[in-house]
């Protein structure tokens, strides 16, 4: 075999060998995050038949959902193994973008070593992988790009044509990529002259069909005012995070601008991604020095350096924004690797392919995972079919979101503190409350956001699980407040353990950090359930009628009142059914939304 097809040979290897590597976050140690459980409650809902903002509110265009809705109404689990099937579902359509990417750089003449390991540096990297690996909308949108790209460059004019069809689809795929989409079609128009008709033509026929659902639909109104006016809205009135964009950028070098993990993290040293940004850039330079010529590699070189600076004025910048951007640098990288010498470069492929098993195999998040998955279950468990439930992400899969807003971006809180959006109404909230509470993150600051709303949470749910709230009655009395009242959450005989003794806990004072905290102690809080006991001088009242003893049969909707004549702080805690423990803690340093910064370890499957 030749000295080139060898290398060549040897660099394909390396790119599959990390592919593989990269399939273990996929199925074990990688976290759900928010937006893949977003996306697969959007394609579930479309797999049964609902129709995107007519029937349910969301703000991103739908494409992914209605590709993907085939394979939702196959998975059953109310899991994390739902979103993990919707994954590997993912797989062939991420093979589809490599190849579409490889043949790209093939008709622009780059050779095959170059075009082997700048895959493979991609596959090596974590700046893409963590986020390729998940549910996004960003799958499809990059593989529409990508199928336009390659028929853009074939320049015929059935090829533009379905140029255009795919550019308008990676639209309606992901809406991000509109500003993209418009420069390669600015490109094109330089290019081809009037021949770019076809392409327009393909945008206008995939456009006018989408259209013609929505209005056939009689959905198209919402779309407008869900996608257009709101996301509008939500990014005008948003703050900016500053340094987002370069926090991003340097995280590959161990170097984190924003968060509390401190500046640099020797182990977050992400090789691949790293020598990707680095080789990216110095193709970028490369291409666009072949200004006289204007090939494929400098116009392609033009669209990366819009979409770069697209996303860098970007008000909240995440790793997912950069899957694209990643794409695109694969030709820039081959440009740059044919001027470098082949061994070298090789070794730096094997040094990345050596830190990316590091990353992959010793750098998971499995025991966040576990947990996410446990507290899905437990609520689908814990509640019936037609149940509601509030929280800010979607983790019930089978049960019904409580809020129009079934997840709670930052756009969200923007669109009701401005007047554009009704919040929770409270009053109803206490008449027909959730069956559950689960207390990620965004439910954590939207509970900061309505206090009010909170108020009335924290006396109705108590804590089984640190982020998984159920109906039950809380109140501390003192010389202040003698008395409380509350209407039941749910039927059931509530067990009452009263004491001064349990007025100290920290659930009185303190109920978001108690939801939120997982330092190495929060074991602490958890709190073993016997036999019921009121050690304090207590009178109750069912709907005015006194009642006695330490269990309260109510139904739901009841009102309970309590009053004191002691001095001395009580501490009220009366709990439905036979719950064992209260405050149950997962692991130290695990948290529902996977959170907390990676450490180095064995996995724990």
């Amino acid at each position: 075999m030749p000295e080139k097809s060898r290398a060549a040979a040897g660099a394909m290897l390396l790119a599959l060998v990390a592919a593989a590597l990269r399939l273990v976050p996929l199925q074990w140690l990688q976290p759900l995050q928010w937006d893949e459980v977003e996306y697969f409650r959007a394609t579930r809902w479309v797999a049964q038949g609902l129709v995107p903002f007519r029937d349910f509110w969301e703000h991103h265009t739908p494409l992914q959902w209605f590709v993907f809705a085939p394979f939702a109404a196959l998975v059953k689990s109310p899991g994390a193994n739902a979103i993990v099937a919707m994954r590997w579902a993912q797989v062939p359509l991420w093979i589809a973008t490599f190849g579409l990417a490889a043949i790209w750089m093939r008709d622009a003449g780059l050779s095959r070593f170059a075009r082997w390991c700048a895959t493979a540096l991609a596959l090596c990297s974590s700046f893409l992988m963590i986020a390729a690996v998940e549910y996004r909308v960003d799958t499809l949108g990059c593989a529409l790009v990508m199928l336009g790209l390659v028929l853009v460059q074939r320049r015929s004019n059935a090829a533009l044509f379905g140029a255009g069809v795919a550019f308008c689809a990676a639209g309606l795929a992901n809406l991000r990529l509109g500003p993209l989409l418009a420069v390669a079609a600015l490109i094109v128009l330089f290019r081809e002259r009037l021949r770019a008709l076809w392409l327009g033509a393909g945008v206008a026929a995939l456009g006018a069909m989408a259209a013609g659902y929505f209005a056939a639909t009689h959905s198209f109104a919402a779309l407008y005012q869900h996608v257009w006016v709101e996301n509008y809205l939500g990014d005008r009135y948003a703050a900016a995070v500053a340094n987002g964009f370069l926090h991003r950028l340097l995280i590959p070098f161990g170097i984190r601008l924003l968060g509390a993990q401190g500046s640099f993290d020797l182990a977050g040293i992400d090789v691949g991604g790293a020598l990707l940004l680095l080789a990216g850039t110095a193709g970028l330079v490369l291409a666009l020095l072949r200004w006289r010529t204007r090939d494929e590699l400098f116009f392609l070189a033009l669209l990366q350096l819009a979409n770069v600076v697209f996303i860098a004025r970007m008000k909240f910048v995440y790793n997912y924004h950069f899957e694209i951007v990643v794409l695109l640098m694969l030709p820039l990288i081959a440009l740059t690797i044919e001027r470098l010498p082949q061994r070298g470069v090789f070794a730096a492929v094997v040094a990345a392919v050596l830190v990316a098993a590091f990353a992959s195999l010793l750098r998971g998040k499995e025991l966040d995972r576990a947990y996410q998955d446990l507290v899905m279950r437990e609520v689908d468990a814990r509640t019936q079919p037609g149940d509601r439930v509030f929280d800010g992400v979607g983790w019930a899969l089978h049960r019904e979101p409580y809020y129009r807003f079934w997840f709670l971006p930052d756009l969200t809180r923007q669109l009701v503190s401005h007047g554009h959006a009704k919040a929770i109404d409270v009053n109803a909230f206490v008449h027909d409350p959730p069956a559950a509470v689960i207390t990620d993150h965004n439910v954590l600051v939207w509970l900061q956001f309505q206090p009010e709303l909170q108020r009335v949470i924290v006396r109705h749910y108590l804590p089984v699980w640190r982020n998984l709230w159920m109906p039950a009655l809380s109140a501390r009395l003192d010389a202040t407040t003698r008395s409380a009242s509350w209407m039941a959450p749910a039927d059931g005989d509530y067990r009452v353990y009263a004491s001064h003794a349990l007025a100290a806990h920290p659930w009185f004072g303190r109920p978001l950090f108690v939801a939120s905290y997982y330092e190495a102690d929060a074991a602490r809080l958890e709190m073993p359930l016997g036999a019921p006991f009121a050690n304090a001088p207590l009178s109750w009242q069912i709907d005015g009628n006194p009642v006695s003893g330490s269990v309260l049969r109510l139904r739901k909707g009841q009102r309970v009142d309590v009053t004191t004549t002691s001095d001395e702080p009580i501490g009220i805690f009366a709990v439905p059914g036979n719950e064992a423990r209260l405050f149950r803690q997962p692991p130290p340093g695990v948290t529902i939304d996977g959170s907390a910064p990676r450490v180095t370890h064995w996995p724990r499957l």
